[in-house]
C-alpha cells in the first residue's frame, strides 16, 4: 500500500464498527408499517445520505409519509445510537496517529450528516485527529464523487495524491473512477462484497492494528 500525503477516510464500517447500528435505526423507523428490512435494502442504502435513504424507504415500501418526515425519524433514532451501539475498530487511533506522524493530512468524509459524524468522532476521541470533516451534498451519497472532489479542493491536492479508505464497494468504485488511490477496508457488514472490493481497490486493509504496526 502506498502512503500518500493526504487521506480521506469513511466513518461507518471503516473507522467505526457501526453498520449494525444503522440496521437498528432502519428497523425502528420502518417498524410502524411492519416492513421487513433485508440485506438488499442495506446494500441499496449503504452509501446514501439520510435524505436519500428516507426517499428510498418511502418509495420502495409505499409508505404513507413524506421523505422529509421519514428523514426526521431517521435522524431522531440515530442521534444517540453511535454512543449506544458502536465501537471504534481496533487499531484505528494508532493508525491515524501513525499517519499524522508521517505528515499525512486527514479528512473524514461520510454519507452520514456532519453533525452526527462530528458527534460520533468526538465521542470516541477521534475528531481532533482530522483536519476537517465533510458529509455528502447529494442524496446519492458516495455513488457520486462530489464529496471526494470537495475534500481534494479543501486539501488543495489532486486526486492521485489522496488515499481514500472505504468499506463499501460502491464507494471504492466511485473514488477510483474519479482518480483517487483507493484502499478497501474489510468490514463484517460488507464482507459478502469483499471479493468485489478487492478487485476494484488499489490496495486492501483487513486489520487496522497490523497496518498501524507497519507504519510505526
Amino acid at each position: 500500500m502506498q502512503l500518500l500525503p493526504y487521506a480521506i477516510l469513511d466513518m461507518d464500517g471503516t473507522l467505526l464498527d457501526s453498520s449494525g447500528m444503522w440496521d437498528r435505526v432502519a428497523v425502528q423507523v420502518l417498524a410502524p408499517w411492519g416492513v421487513t428490512y433485508t440485506p438488499a435494502e442495506r446494500d441499496d442504502t449503504m452509501t446514501m445520505t439520510i435524505d436519500g435513504t428516507a426517499a428510498y424507504f418511502v418509495q420502495r415500501f409505499s409508505l404513507p409519509v413524506s421523505p422529509a418526515e421519514m428523514a426526521a425519524s431517521i435522524r431522531k433514532q440515530a442521534s444517540g445510537a453511535y454512543a449506544a451501539f458502536t465501537t471504534v475498530k481496533p487499531g484505528v487511533p494508532r493508525a491515524l496517529d501513525a499517519m499524522r506522524a508521517r505528515g499525512v493530512r486527514l479528512c473524514a468524509a461520510s454519507g452520514t450528516e456532519k453533525a452526527l459524524v462530528d458527534g460520533a468522532l468526538a465521542h470516541f476521541g477521534l475528531l481532533d485527529r482530522f483536519d476537517f470533516t465533510l458529509d455528502c451534498a447529494t442524496p446519492r451519497g458516495k455513488a457520486d464523487p462530489e464529496v471526494y472532489l470537495r475534500a481534494a479542493g479543501r486539501f488543495g491536492a489532486r486526486p492521485e495524491q489522496i488515499m481514500v479508505f472505504e468499506d463499501s464497494p460502491t464507494a471504492v468504485r466511485t473514488a477510483g473512477r474519479a482518480g483517487f488511490y483507493t484502499v478497501g477496508v474489510l468490514d463484517a457488514y460488507t464482507r459478502p462484497h469483499w471479493a468485489q472490493v478487492r478487485a476494484d481497490a488499489d490496495a486492501v486493509l483487513e486489520n487496522w492494528t497490523d497496518w498501524a504496526a507497519q507504519l510505526d
